[in-house]
């Protein structure tokens, strides 16, 4: 498949509404349809032009949703593809990153450990789903819904440290003496 190779985020869609739970009640295939819809729409909505002309979304799919013309789409700005040339959009999105023409100017956002390899060893910024969803809504409500890709390097610290661990003597705080 030949990509654009120009993204600045890619998403495992599914891996973000299942981690999300976007999903809703059920899981036959309208629900499914009724989920990337209210992906899409919440992104539309949460991120600036920019910001979704250069985002992709990639779904699994062994064949094509039925009101889907081709495996590759635009919605809302954003590229929707569907990877139904390969065995699961984890491949796709591993091609993705290897393709990029810039890697350290991309964001992978999923939380299977398989894509954050893969990112890594390009030098790409991999984020877990629910940490980079958290944020661009926290983005959009302080009226940022641009994503800068300095912002986007530091969500895994700043989840790993909670701003109530700011200011604590850990030394002190387990008897520790320094030397």
């Amino acid at each position: 498949m030949n990509l654009r190779t120009n993204y600045r985020t890619i998403i495992d869609g599914y891996n973000l509404i299942f981690q999300c739970g976007l999903e809703g009640r059920s899981r036959d295939s309208m629900a499914i349809e009724r989920a990337r819809s209210r992906l899409n729409s919440t992104l539309a909505g949460w991120l600036d032009e920019d910001a979704r002309r250069h985002t992709a979304i990639v779904f699994d799919a062994e064949t094509l949703p039925i009101k889907e013309e081709g495996s590759v789409s635009v919605k809302n700005e954003m590229t929707i593809i569907f990877a139904v040339e390969y065995d699961e959009a984890d491949t796709l999105i591993e091609e993705m990153i290897q393709q990029h023409s810039s890697p350290k100017q991309l964001t992978v956002v999923s939380s299977d450990h398989r894509i954050h390899k893969a990112a890594l060893r390009r030098k790409a910024t991999p984020i877990d789903s629910d940490v980079w969803f958290d944020w661009v809504e926290q983005e959009r409500v302080a009226g940022r819904a641009s994503l800068p890709q300095e912002g986007a390097d530091k969500l895994e610290v700043e989840k790993e440290l909670p701003e109530s661990f700011d200011g604590i003597d850990w030394a002190k705080e387990f008897g520790v003496d320094e030397p």
